[in-house]
Formats: C-alpha cells, sequence, structure tokens
C-alpha cells in the first residue's frame, strides 16, 4: 500500500538561500525542491539603495541535481531570470541571480561536486569510479570528464599552495624534513620532490628536471622563505640533496633513510646471488655423475624460487621458511657466508647503542670473510658504508633523530592520486590534487559546511582572530516539507 508522508529536508542550499524557498513534492520518482532567484535580496547583494527599480526579462527553469542519501534523487527547480538595473547616469546594468550553493552552468549543488572531488581524490577511485558511484549511491548522474572539471574548480577556492605550507606550519611547526624525489608515471624525463613532515603530512612538491643540486636548492629556498625552521633532514644517499640541504639549511643534520641504506646495500650483493645461482647451473650441466647432477640442479632450482628468502631478515620470517633457509645453507656453504654478512649489515643498525658501537660493528663487518667471487660485491657495500657513514648513524648521535623517513608513505600517496587519474597531465593538475587532499586531511575541509578560506589577516586588523581558516558560523537550518510515497510491502 501507499503512504503519504510530510517528511522535513533541510540542505546546504535550504540553509543558504531560505528567502528563494518556494516549496517542494515528490513528483515522478523525484524529491523537487523549488526555488525562485527572483525572491533574493538583491540590492544587498549588488550593494544597491532599496529605492533602486529591478527590472526582469523572460523567466526560465533549470533543473538542478543534488546529493541524496534516499532512496530518491533530490533536484532543484529553479526559478531565474536575466535582470538589470539603471545607475544615476541612466546606465543599464545586467546581472544573474546567484543562489549560494549552486551551480547553474553544471547542473549541480556545491555539495555534489564536492563529493565526487571527495571520492576521486581522497578514498582514490579516480574520475570515472567516482561517477560510478555518484550515480549509484546517491542519484547524481555526471560523467568522468566533469569530475575531472570539478577538482580544477573545487581548487580555485583553496588557498594556494605557499599559503597552505605556511598554514601547516603554524598549526604544527615543521621541524623535520622527510626529503625524497619519483617519477611521474610514463614520464621518466620529470622528477617530482616530495617534502613530509615529522607530523606525517605532505607539506610541498615541485616538478624539476633532474633531481641535482641547481634544481633542489630553489625548492628548499622557498620552504625557507615560507618560514619552515627544518632542524633535520632524512633523505636517500642521493648527493645532490645532500649538497642542497647543505647550501639553503647549513645547520640542519641529514640522516639517510635506513630502508635505502639497506635498499643499497641489499642491490650489490643481489647481482653476486643471482651470478652464484647461474654458476651452479652451469656446473649442473657439465657434470657427468648422474645423482651429483641432479643435486646440483635441485639446488639451482630453489636458489631461483627462493632468491627473495636468502635476504629476507629472521623476524620477517615463518617457522616454515626458517627451516627452507637452513636447508639451503647446508646444501650451499657459500649462502651461508652470503647471509652472516647480511647478519653483520643489520648489526650495524638494529643492535648499536651509539655511534662507537656501530663504528665498531663496521670494522667487524670488514673482517667477515666470504668466497673469493663474492669480493667485489662486498668492497661496493664496504665503500659505500664507509663513505656515507657518518651521515647513517646521526639516530645514535642525537636522541631526536629517528632511524627511519617518512618519505617513501608520502611516494604512495602521490602515486595512488596519480594512478587514480590516469597520470597528472601537468603540474597544475598536481598541485591542485595534492591541495584539495591537504585541504581534507590536514585543515579540516569537509563534503558539508567546508571552512571558509580567509587570507592571511595581519593582527592589527582583526584582533583576536587568528589568519587562516575559519569556520562558517552555524545557524538554525529552514525546513521545506516535501510530500513523499513510500510502499510497505507486508
Amino acid at each position: 500500500m501507499a503512504l503519504e508522508l510530510l517528511v522535513p529536508l533541510s540542505t546546504e542550499v535550504i540553509e543558504h538561500n531560505p528567502e528563494c524557498v518556494t516549496g517542494g513534492a515528490y513528483r515522478d520518482g523525484v524529491l523537487m525542491i523549488d526555488l525562485d532567484a527572483l525572491q533574493q535580496d538583491h540590492w544587498q547583494r549588488l550593494g544597491l539603495p532599496q529605492e533602486t527599480r529591478m527590472h526582469w526579462g523572460p523567466t526560465y527553469t533549470v533543473e538542478v541535481q543534488e546529493l541524496s542519501g534516499l532512496s530518491w534523487p533530490i533536484r532543484y527547480c529553479i526559478t531565474t531570470a536575466e535582470g538589470w538595473y539603471e545607475d544615476l547616469q541612466g546606465r543599464r546594468h545586467y546581472f544573474v541571480p546567484v543562489l549560494k550553493g549552486l551551480c547553474l552552468k553544471r547542473n549541480v549543488s556545491h555539495v555534489a561536486m564536492r563529493a565526487g572531488v571527495f571520492l576521486s581524490i581522497i578514498a582514490g577511485i579516480g574520475c570515472r569510479k567516482a561517477a560510478w558511484l555518484l550515480e549509484v549511491l546517491f542519484h547524481v548522474n555526471v560523467g568522468k570528464s566533469s569530475i575531472d572539471r570539478w577538482i580544477d574548480t573545487v581548487a580555485e577556492d583553496l588557498p594556494s599552495a605557499d599559503a597552505i605550507v605556511q598554514e601547516l606550519d603554524r598549526r604544527q611547526p615543521i621541524t623535520e624534513g622527510h626529503f625524497d624525489g619519483y617519477f611521474p608515471r610514463g614520464r621518466k624525463d620529470k622528477c617530482v620532490l616530495v617534502l613530509r613532515d615529522e607530523h606525517g603530512r605532505i607539506v610541498a612538491t615541485e616538478e624539476v628536471k633532474a633531481e641535482d643540486e641547481d634544481q633542489v636548492k630553489p625548492m628548499l629556498e622557498r620552504m625557507k622563505r615560507l618560514g619552515l625552521g627544518i632542524k633535520t633532514f632524512y633523505i636517500d644517499h642521493s648527493q645532490a640533496l645532500r649538497n642542497a640541504i647543505r647550501v639553503v639549511y647549513p645547520e640542519a643534520r641529514i640522516q639517510y633513510d635506513y630502508f635505502h641504506i639497506i635498499q643499497n646495500i641489499w642491490k650489490k650483493l643481489w647481482i653476486y646471488a643471482l651470478a652464484h645461482r647461474r654458476e651452479v647451473k652451469a656446473r649442473s650441466q657439465q657434470v657427468h655423475t648422474a645423482w651429483y647432477r641432479e643435486k646440483l640442479e635441485a639446488l639451482a632450482q630453489t636458489l631461483w624460487k627462493q632468491r627473495y628468502l636468502l635476504f629476507k631478515s629472521d623476524q620477517g620470517m615463518s617457522p616454515e621458511e626458517q627451516r627452507q633457509l637452513v636447508e639451503i645453507m647446508e646444501a650451499d656453504p657459500k649462502v651461508g657466508k652470503l647471509r652472516t654478512f647480511l647478519h653483520g649489515v643489520w648489526h650495524i643498525f638494529r643492535d648499536s647503542r651509539d655511534a662507537q658501537d656501530a663504528r665498531e660493528a663496521l670494522e667487524a663487518l670488514k673482517k667477515i670473510k666470504i668466497e673469493p667471487k663474492a669480493q667485489s660485491a662486498i668492497h661496493k657495500v664496504l665503500a659505500f658504508l664507509e663513505e656515507h657513514f657518518e651521515q647513517m648513524i646521526t639516530y645514535l648521535t642525537h636522541e631526536d633523530v629517528q632511524r627511519n623517513s617518512l618519505a617513501e608513505s608520502g611516494m604512495r600517496v602521490l602515486r595512488r592520486l596519480e594512478t587514480g587519474h590516469d597520470g597528472f597531465r601537468t603540474p597544475q593538475g598536481r598541485e591542485n590534487c595534492l591541495r584539495i587532499y591537504q585541504a581534507v586531511k590536514y585543515l579540516g575541509w569537509s563534503i558539508h559546511n567546508p571552512p571558509t578560506m580567509l587570507a592571511p589577516v595581519l593582527p592589527e586588523t582583526l584582533e583576536g582572530q587568528e589568519p587562516g581558516l575559519t569556520l562558517s558560523p552555524g545557524k538554525e537550518p529552514p525546513h521545506v516539507p516535501c510530500h513523499s510515497t513510500s510502499t510497505a510491502v507486508g
């Protein structure tokens, strides 16, 4: 049976335009809200005296989509017209009424636009899937390209990239810089520098032609100009990053990221491990004794299948993986010597209590004997450690310095944003997405009633009010009674 109900309905558009609401009803499966733009206080909006006469052209209606969490779509039926008035000199001025919270050009509400942008960027599903979810969940029919354009529109209302950096530093002072670079998807000719702070926030990005000193310094100078007093930088072993930091932030400490240290060492030893596996495979094809040939073939196959296990830490292994590794080392003593050297590397950074312990562990590592064919890789590892050792153990000489960097997690965020958008077409597109991400994650921006973004205000201009972001003032929302029908199944 059908049951007629009187349902109070309130939206952001109704709250911001109460004088324009003329009613609402359930029509042909849609909750339709009627708004008359001609009922606005045009004199106040245009800054005109109340005695100024308004003239109107022919009226027309526009249907606008709204975000709906109900079983039916919500639409606004806007009645509007082109208006004009005469100034004191008798000149005509034309205008069109503007309803807050609505975009008549795109036929959607601002809430619907922000929801599409939120799904695309924060949920990380991209424009195509966001358009699909808007239709399936919220009864808003738009295309992928529309959401792509909405991102630029929403970003226009946000503070500039520099203003966001200053606001982040004002809320939580930035004293650590987790600094790294990555190559955008499908573009090996460009590098994007990424700065993340100790609070886990992506502070800034900048696209450069290459990760060299002359390209890196301008970004660091920009951060210093914006007031960031960074005391510690976490980087990989890039010489360009280190030199640029020394020039712009000469007093800052530098800590090489533990992940990149191990990654660099493992790459050198990985080459030896693969060469050793190929040698075992070649020997199996040269021997004539059947049982020995089968043994070597099985060992070569195991070394290939379990090649990643050779470099896995003991703490990360399951009991089954530990058993497999023991069997491999018993069958191949050279693997056992390789594991001994790896343990020596881990011992430097995991067990050292101070810088002296770390130096003693490095000297002990040099004394580990390994087969001659691995000497080339070992020499490269030791040379790398000795060249950068002081920057590797900064965390042992300063209590407020950590061993690990947060830069890699920043890379993953940008990769996710980039993949969701099928690759950023321009640096401006990347910056727009990042600013929206920062606004939501760090500055309190939301789909419904987002904070009003204000330009910095001098203290003497507004006494007692801090510059930056202020929330829109709350008010009692008006309600529109909409007649609706629902079907109860018994």
